[in-house]
């Protein structure tokens, strides 16, 4: 396997023109990425079909990591809003922090921000594994179908609102919204974040955490 190496600092390249070089590079049979930015740019490595892997550093914009099926990104710095929008497979590891709707809409695979995170965390999450290492705002899991949100840290107003399905796990405090119901954790559910936790080197303590679900299966209709 050999190594691309793409560097972009200031204005060198464009969105599009960095996102040309991925697709090039993986047509060339390139499997490993390394992209330094600093323009904040948005939609970068989207939309990729190949098992591939990144790793970014400098300040990055919105959507991220969107519509991948494979790739593996590790974010040093921060990101803007939806990253992992609508992933079907993959893995992103954000080391800073994340702005709003962090894995809307995904399909599959994990993103882990190890430091907060805005609003809408997981919104319309279909089966993604969410883990927040650290703070978030209001509406996590805002109309959840399935999948997991894991918050360490505090979530703020509405948490679980509207919620379909799927699990939410919150360390700290939080309020839950419409149709959400909280309980204690189960024997499977400790054993699966101890497992989460251990292959994401997070510390957190396991006897605070609180499992929120949803109350209806049809919500919508009462």
């Amino acid at each position: 396997m050999t190594t691309k190496n793409i560097t972009i600092s200031g204005t060198d390249l464009s969105t599009r023109k960095i996102n040309q070089k991925i697709k090039k590079g993986l047509s060339e049979n390139e499997k490993i990425f390394y992209i330094e930015n600093s323009q904040k740019l948005d939609s970068i490595v989207v939309g990729l079909r190949e098992e591939s892997n990144f790793k970014l550093k400098g300040e990055f914009g919105d959507f991220v990591g969107a519509l991948n099926d494979g790739a593996r990104i590790e974010i040093s710095g921060k990101t803007g809003r939806y990253v992992g929008n609508n992933m079907t497979r993959g893995e992103i590891i954000i080391n800073g922090t994340a702005e709003d709707g962090v894995g809307f809409g995904t399909y599959n695979g994990t993103i882990v921000v190890k430091g907060n995170a805005g609003d809408s965390i997981g919104q319309l999450n279909k089966g993604g594994t969410i883990v927040i290492d650290g703070n978030i705002g209001k509406l996590a899991g805002l109309y959840m179908l399935s999948g997991e949100i894991i918050v360490t840290g505090d979530a703020g107003e509405d948490t679980g609102d509207w919620m379909i399905g799927g699990t939410i796990y919150v360390g700290g405090d939080f309020q839950t919204g419409t149709n959400a119901e909280v309980s204690v954790l189960e024997n499977s559910d400790k054993k699966k974040l101890q497992n989460i936790f251990q292959n994401y080197g997070i510390e957190a303590p396991i006897e605070t955490f609180k499992k929120i679900e949803h109350q209806e299966i049809r919500p919508f209709y009462g």
